[in-house]
């Protein structure tokens, strides 16, 4: 029996099932990131990859799909300029580079300097986190971020060049350089050797607008990827959030030096101070982004 449930939430009501199993996108087992980024090739930020599975689990520290918090901070990139508001928690962030907002409720980034910064410590206190953006990628070549929350070796706001290497970081990319080339999460408190990744096969190179989650549950120690709602795939994670240390917390661009810049368009992005469960990621993803 499948049990429906009316969610208030994300600017939308939407009508759920408790329970029912997410389809399982193909994840595969892959090596991490190569070197301090770049191409395939050249070296490694390592992790083990995720397997499917189905959404609504979690720990117990997992927020289920009857309870739908609102995020701590919210970003819907509306209005003009350089400055990225925060609707909710007052860590409004600086965009980086020449791009600026567009006036229509979204920004572009051109994959070449652009990138937003926003405030340091947005994970400080933290034991789980979930962190949801709605974007379209625009081309460009492996380990661009769609996020990268961490520091790198050369400490806060490193000078590009220098070759510096995250140290620890919460990453979303939409390719990797590997033969399982899509969408992964990467998180580490010790750099590449400590380093936890999720590979699965979606590159995001429709052009469309996709919604990607990462899940990290203190209290489950797992670290979980969705797609649109779907698990990619779960990983065993051996250390805490608070371990990260999130000092650079950018939009675009990565604590490797060597990484491209993400090239394409962020609609929206929410950090959950919870680990919301799979069903609640799915809710978000049907009830889309906020429009303004």
């Amino acid at each position: 029996m499948v049990l429906l449930l009316g969610l208030s939430g994300c600017g939308a009501d939407v009508e759920i099932a408790v329970g029912r199993m997410n389809p399982a996108s193909a994840a595969s087992v892959s090596g991490g990131e190569a070197g301090s980024g770049g191409e395939a090739g050249s070296g490694g930020e390592a992790g083990s990859g995720g397997e499917a599975g189905s959404g609504g689990g979690g720990g117990n520290g997992t927020i289920s799909c009857d309870v739908f918090p609102s995020p701590t901070h919210r970003y819907t990139f509306d209005g003009v300029g350089d400055v990225v508001a925060d609707l909710i928690g007052g860590a409004d962030g600086a965009i980086l580079g020449g791009a600026s907002l567009d006036g229509g409720g979204g920004l572009t980034l051109d994959g070449v300097d652009d990138y937003v910064d926003l405030p340091a410590g947005l994970l400080a206190g933290l034991r789980d986190v979930t962190v949801m953006v709605w974007v379209a990628r625009d081309g460009g070549g492996a380990y661009l971020r769609i996020i990268d929350f961490g520091v790198a070796s050369g400490g806060e706001d490193p000078v590009e060049g220098e070759g510096g290497v995250g140290t620890s970081y919460l990453v979303i990319t939409p390719s990797t350089g590997f033969e399982v080339r899509g969408v992964s999460a990467l998180a580490s408190d010790s750099g590449v050797v400590g380093e936890v990744a999720i590979h699965a096969e979606p590159t995001l190179d429709d052009g469309e607008v996709h919604q990607v989650a990462v899940v990290f549950d203190g209290a489950a120690a797992t670290l979980a990827l969705y797609l649109d709602g779907a698990l990619l795939g779960s990983e065993p994670v051996g250390f805490a959030l608070s371990a990260i240390q999130d000092v650079n917390n950018w939009l675009g661009r990565s604590q490797f030096d060597a990484d491209p810049y993400f090239g394409g368009r962020y609609d929206e992005l929410r950090i959950y101070g919870e680990a919301l469960a799979g069903c609640a990621v799915e809710a978000a993803w049907n009830a889309g982004p906020d429009r303004p």
